[in-house]
């Protein structure tokens, strides 16, 4: 089914924004978090052949272990591996293309931080209490 979904401020009606992406198969779960990309991120990974198919898919991983307030990531190579059923020799690959292409950064041994302008996450009432915090 195809539908015409934005963000608007519950309180006072405003459209936030008018397109939005949501990707995933269960449409019923949207407002339960979610997960903001930006649309430049999406242009450096469709143009990378070594991210677009590959490395995108740890990224993603990434992305649902990410911290909303640091922008950091703790993440077990172990566990990576083994929801990705990828090989350890996969694993770091991919790391490596994700930092050498500057879409994460190593703060510490598994802590990683996003880049800046890739995706937001939170849940919408997480962010209308931080407005109006």
């Amino acid at each position: 089914m195809k539908q015409r979904v934005g963000l608007v401020d519950m309180d006072t009606g405003e459209v936030l924004e008018e397109k939005v992406l949501f990707i995933g198969n269960k449409p019923y779960r949207v407002d339960r978090g979610y997960i903001k990309v930006f649309v430049s991120f999406l242009y450096d990974v469709v143009d990378d052949r070594e991210v677009a198919g590959k490395s995108i898919r740890l990224l993603l991983y990434m992305l649902s272990k990410i911290d909303f307030n640091t922008y950091e990531m703790i993440v077990l190579p172990q566990d990576a591996m083994r929801e990705l059923q990828i090989s350890k020799q996969t694993y770091y690959n991919w790391l490596d293309t994700l930092i050498d292409r500057g879409f994460i950064e190593r703060v510490d041994r598994y802590k990683y931080r996003l880049r800046p302008y890739i995706a937001v996450k939170g849940q919408t009432a997480k962010v209308r209490d931080i407005r109006e915090g």
